[in-house]
């Protein structure tokens, strides 16, 4: 079963490039959709505690930023996900 692509809190991770998404969105294309949102709820678990209502707008899209920029940069699913790991680590562990 494939895991649903995120949307919410101004990001969307999608594979279709037709995804309605409003202005200020991050929006993720991507043809590892599926394990990209993943990894994303995995995430939200994990700081869960951490976010309320207003961080969680910093949050996922920060989140967003570092996988478009890391798939740019390594074009390799597993190293991108590892590099936003350890991103969201070094800045949201003591928070």
């Amino acid at each position: 079963m494939e895991t649903p692509h995120f949307g919410g809190a101004d990001l969307i991770i999608t594979n279709d490039p037709n995804r309605n998404f409003r202005q200020g969105t991050v929006v993720v294309y991507t043809e590892h959709a599926a394990a990209m949102s993943w990894l994303v709820f995995e995430l939200k678990k994990i700081y869960d505690s951490k976010l309320n209502a207003s961080n969680k707008y910093g949050f996922y899209p920060y989140i967003g930023e570092l996988i478009k920029s890391s798939v740019n940069a390594y074009d390799d699913l597993f190293e991108t996900m590892l590099f936003v790991v350890d991103k969201i680590e070094e800045d949201w562990e003591t928070r």
